[in-house]
């Protein structure tokens, strides 16, 4: 009698059934893997496009999210129309890293020469709880700069596409970093000057009305703002107020005509704000007789 071990039949094919739904499962994460890696640049529109309201945008795209090429539009948000474009293209690049404190992250650089001199990076850090962005500095510590034409506000829609600035803006960061909470309003700490240099406008008949400074600074809960003018500027704003993230933005400021210019700067002071006398008054966020807002710098 010959003896001999019987197959379990069962076992043999729950195995089979084990190994199949493996396979299963390793093509569609393979799948998945294909589809992140290859995910087409439009995806990455659609994704400033929610996250700015509409008001940034990227126009004929190519390429793929984690390297592209596209347009950069400014706009008025959702529905608007006559956007502006920056001249030449922005490029980006998307790679996997770690931060500082050893964790998973993403390195987003930048390219664009007709608004940065040299490109930048941002630090994106993914959390369960709450997500982070921020601006790495240059590697010789200098600020982040990044510039362009004056004109480009005019595709915010008004009060822009009225005024039809001209003359050149510089952003100047030495710091930037803005954190989102699941379940807490988001947190900017910033030190941000803005530079508005040989500014124009078409419905003042000077060629140009001065140069001004904003300063933005502060963090995490509240910002300071902080408008002056530099000297000889034909046109004189000053101004201070406060921005709390996840609400709104107070501002309250004055603009008045240097002497001698009140007659050429008098239709752009009605636009600009509430006319008091021989100034205007600026007032956003607040009623116009409101005392500014204090404006403390951290």
């Amino acid at each position: 009698m010959a003896y001999g071990l019987k197959p379990r039949i069962g076992s043999t094919s729950r195995s089979h059934g084990a190994l199949r739904w493996a396979a299963v499962l390793g093509f569609a994460v393979g799948c998945l893997a294909a589809l992140v890696v290859s995910a087409p640049a439009s995806w990455a529109g659609a994704m400033l496009d929610a996250a700015t309201g509409g008001r940034l945008a990227l126009i004929h795209p190519t390429g793929t999210v984690w390297r592209g090429q596209a347009t950069l539009a400014l706009g008025a948000g959702p529905g608007s129309r006559g956007q502006l474009a920056l001249p030449q293209r922005l490029a980006w690049r998307i790679s996997p890293t770690f931060s500082t404190s050893g964790l998973p992250a993403f390195r987003l650089r930048f390219e664009q020469p007709a608004v940065l001199s040299q490109p930048i990076e941002w630090m994106l850090q993914p959390g369960w709880s709450a997500s982070s962005l921020s601006l790495r500095s240059h590697a010789d510590g200098s600020p982040v700069t990044v510039q362009f034409p004056a004109a480009f506000l005019a595709g915010l829609g008004a009060p822009w596409n009225t005024l039809q600035p001209s003359g050149r803006l510089v952003f100047q960061f030495d710091r930037l970093q803005w954190t989102a909470g699941y379940q807490a309003p988001p947190a900017i700490e910033i030190g941000l000057k803005i530079q508005m240099l040989n500014i124009a406008s078409r419905v003042a008949t000077l060629p140009v009305l001065g140069h001004y400074e904003l300063d933005v600074r502060g963090g995490p809960g509240e910002l300071a703002l902080k408008l002056d003018s530099r000297p000889g500027s034909a046109l004189r704003l000053e101004g201070q107020g406060r921005w709390r993230p996840g609400g709104r933005v107070e501002f309250r400021g004055e603009a008045s005509a240097s002497a001698g210019r009140e007659e050429a700067l008098s239709n752009l002071l009605n636009i600009i704000g509430r006319r008091d006398g021989p100034r205007s008054v600026m007032a956003i966020g607040a009623p116009s007789g409101a005392a500014p807002p204090s404006a403390r710098t951290p």
